[in-house]
């Protein structure tokens, strides 16, 4: 029996839940699956637990209803239960056909307003390798998966680390690459003067320029990243480093950088809503990761025919054919990523022929109207009523 509902000529309506949207990468693939959902067969709404985001306005512009509910997604605060009881009734409201949840606080209100509501489907999403840490986040993973029709992963590095953390799962587990738009990030489209603009702005000039894109925690690398650059500098002294995501360093990486002499070296980018133009700055890409499902930066990289070279953690290996499209090294090694940068910022076809095989990888196998057009297969089989 399908779970479908209304007339079948009418787009069906899903509901997407999110805890925020913050800047960050699984905020950046669901602009994506916004952008790119076919409007003719699907009409989207978004739902935010949190009122405050910085990408708010771009969900905004995409022409969908966007609602937030003034929640903290703690699991903890009272206020939470308020908003779980707002976010059941505007479902019940939109009578959607199925709601999406992402991320751990996103599963849990998705699959618990959506079955009080009465939804007929309920997918959630695992993407990275969150292991739920204290009795809230334990019981909000159960209560999502057992309420779950579908549960998607980015990779299958994701997938295996949900069946070996989380138990059995009786929904089906469904492996949806991430997808970035590479028409975007081309950087025939972009051209070369962002990239000259950023580079004055900076007053390197044609200094060699390594690049990342994460924030300061632990799992993001930050001290690998700062030693592997103490370690570059050896071999190539005038070598800087960008990195976007943050405005101003916290305690531990800025005693970090001071002490290994790098304060000259390393600029702050901040969140940036141009980052094609800010790739198309640099020489290299890193990421320094210590845990990843599938990087959002990476791909982006790759699609500007940039080489990478990134820790072997999570997805990535999944991506990145080592020697071909870029390389990898273990995640604790900075001479290693050193030495791979170095070799790269020394060897100008050496980079081209990577980064042009980078680019072929990503338009063959992670675009992002490709990675929508399989969600939405997936969605068509569960308002079927096919499951399979």
């Amino acid at each position: 029996m399908a779970l479908s509902a209304g007339r079948a000529t009418d787009p069906r309506r899903i509901a997407y839940v999110i805890a925020s949207m913050i800047t960050g990468g699984t905020q950046t693939h669901l602009l994506q699956v916004l952008r790119f959902l076919d409007r003719s067969r699907f009409a989207p709404s978004l739902f935010v637990l949190r009122d405050a985001g910085n990408l708010l306005g771009q969900a905004r512009s995409l022409d969908l209803p966007v609602r937030t509910f003034g929640m903290s997604g703690t699991l903890r605060d009272p206020r939470d239960l308020r908003g779980l009881a707002s976010m059941t009734t505007a479902l019940r409201e939109l009578r959607p056909q199925l709601v999406h949840g992402y991320l751990l606080r996103g599963n849990f209100y998705a699959a618990v307003a959506g079955r009080l509501a009465a939804v007929p489907a309920v997918v959630t999403s695992k993407r990275g390798l969150h292991r739920p840490s204290g009795a809230a986040e334990r019981l909000a993973v159960r209560v999502s998966n057992s309420l779950s029709h579908a549960v998607t992963g980015n990779s299958q590095q994701v997938l295996r680390f949900t069946r070996e953390v989380e138990g059995k799962i009786r929904a089906p587990l469904v492996m949806i690459p991430s997808g970035i738009d590479a028409a975007r990030f081309d950087p025939q489209a972009v051209g070369v003067e962002a990239g000259r603009r950023l580079r004055a702005e900076l007053g390197i000039g044609n200094a060699p320029l390594v690049g990342t894109a994460i924030t300061f925690r632990p799992k993001k690398g930050f001290r690998l990243l700062f030693e592997a650059m103490a370690e570059l500098l050896k071999s190539v002294p005038d070598a800087h480093l960008a990195v976007a995501g943050e405005s101003e360093m916290a305690p531990e990486p800025a005693a970090l950088v001071e002490q290994l002499g790098l304060a000259a070296r390393v600029h702050l980018l901040g969140r940036r809503a141009d980052m094609p133009a800010v790739l198309s700055a640099l020489d290299v890409f890193v990421l320094p990761s210590q845990s990843e499902g599938m990087s959002n930066a990476v791909l982006e990289a790759m699609a500007m025919q940039l080489p990478v070279v990134a820790t072997a953690v999570g997805g990535t290996p999944e991506v990145i054919e080592e020697g071909r499209s870029g390389f990898l090294t273990e995640a604790r090694d900075a001479v290693s990523m050193a030495a791979r940068v170095a070799a790269l910022l020394r060897d100008p076809q050496l980079r081209v022929g990577v980064g042009a095989c980078a680019r072929e990888r990503i338009l063959a196998t992670y675009c992002a109207p490709a990675m929508v057009r399989q969600m939405e297969e997936l969605y068509a089989r569960l308002l079927d009523g096919k499951n399979h």
